[in-house]
């Protein structure tokens, strides 16, 4: 971490900023290496973000609710869009805000303020965490509100600045700075990750399409990847989870360890009678060279061990037939149709943007929930 933030400084402009998020275990270690990177005096707040909700760390301690975001520049001529992140003034408190300016104020005056709103303090109790906003859950497990992120780029640029994120997990910072209009660059070192964000842009924003993103790093066609099949079989498996919109279940997807069976999984709520039910789910088995029979009757087994509705094994196009040959036959149904228990999906299919055989309403695709 601390070599990207030192090269964040080599490209950070006079006039930007840079925010660092983290949790209360860690904030008081990194607030010392940004001040050896970029100075005490260029520190400008410490942001906490504090929600609600359930959960605790045991009965011995007050519950976490809380996270720390560091703010820094690197020059004098920083900007702050103070007007555009403006939060209302609750009426309760408007006797003692207007005794703060002075007692000289006319109702009219009194308005105005109201009208023009507060900036808000370090303190934003007003983001609810990505766990509970159903249209934004993606499933990665630090994964931030888009709104928070909103008013952080909305704050330090303006429309046509450029905001990089070195640590852009799925998305959610480039996908706030899509929609207000500013230029991006995201990296992160997972291949799950960079799939996940570019099929998360191109859902959310209909006027781009592939080639307006400069995707690399990651497989553009089939001979690469096989090549990444071969020399990684760990971050092939995230490509394809990431690709598809596939999360995890034992462990993160591409994670070294037993994983019981299951590559990935996908979630998606079939239409029966007339309605939306409870989430359904797809396994997803990963295979990066041969398919064997064998694997293709274990993929059956796992579907029938953990109560899933379906599987799905994710091939190169040539093993495909293996997989049609030795699947169980029998189907599942909703309102739109009926789909394969087993099926194969090839990775051909996968890079020219196929639809895997699951109902639409809910499949995960292209980084958000349809249907919903």
């Amino acid at each position: 971490m601390a070599l990207r933030l030192r090269a964040m400084r080599r490209v950070l402009k006079d006039t930007g900023s840079i925010y660092l998020h983290c949790d209360p275990t860690a904030s008081h270690y990194l607030k010392l290496l940004m001040d050896a990177i970029y100075g005490r005096k260029n520190f400008r707040n410490e942001i906490v973000w504090c929600y609600t909700g359930p959960g605790s760390p045991g009965m011995r301690q007050f519950n976490r609710k809380h996270d720390i975001i560091f703010w820094y520049n690197f020059g004098k001529a920083w900007k702050f869009n103070r007007d555009d992140i403006r939060v209302p003034h609750k009426r309760l408190n408007l006797n003692r805000s207007c005794a703060m300016i002075g007692d000289a104020l006319t109702e009219d005056l009194r308005d105005a303020y109201l009208k023009k709103g507060k900036i808000p303090e370090t303190w934003w109790p007003n983001f609810t965490p990505v766990g509970r906003i159903r249209t934004e859950k993606l499933g990665y497990p630090t994964q931030k509100p888009l709104a928070l992120m909103d008013r952080i780029i909305r704050a330090s640029s303006n429309e046509g600045d450029t905001v990089l994120d070195p640590f852009c997990g799925c998305g959610t910072t480039v996908h706030a700075a899509e929609s207000l209009g500013r230029k991006w660059i995201g990296i992160d070192i997972s291949k799950f990750s960079t799939g996940l964000i570019r099929d998360r842009i191109l859902h959310n924003f209909k006027y781009l399409n592939a080639d307006d993103l400069d995707l690399r790093g990651t497989p553009d066609s089939v001979a690469e990847a096989r090549a990444l099949a071969r020399q990684d079989p760990f971050e092939f498996e995230k490509w394809v989870c990431g690709y598809i919109g596939a999360e995890g279940m034992f462990r993160e997807p591409g994670e070294k360890g037993a994983d019981g069976g299951v590559d990935g999984v996908l979630k998606f709520f079939p239409v029966r009678e007339g309605r939306k039910v409870k989430p359904e789910y797809a396994i997803v088995q990963v295979k990066g060279g041969n398919v064997s029979p064998d694997s293709v009757k274990a993929l059956h087994e796992t579907v029938r061990r953990y109560e899933a509705t379906a599987g799905v094994m994710v091939c190169f196009g040539d093993q495909l037939g293996t997989v049609e040959n030795q699947r169980v036959k029998a189907t599942f149904s909703d309102a739109w149709g009926s789909y394969p228990v087993i099926q194969g999906f090839s990775v051909e299919s996968l890079l020219g943007d196929g639809q895997l055989d699951l109902p639409l309403y809910g499949y995960k695709r292209r980084g958000a929930m349809l249907g919903l």
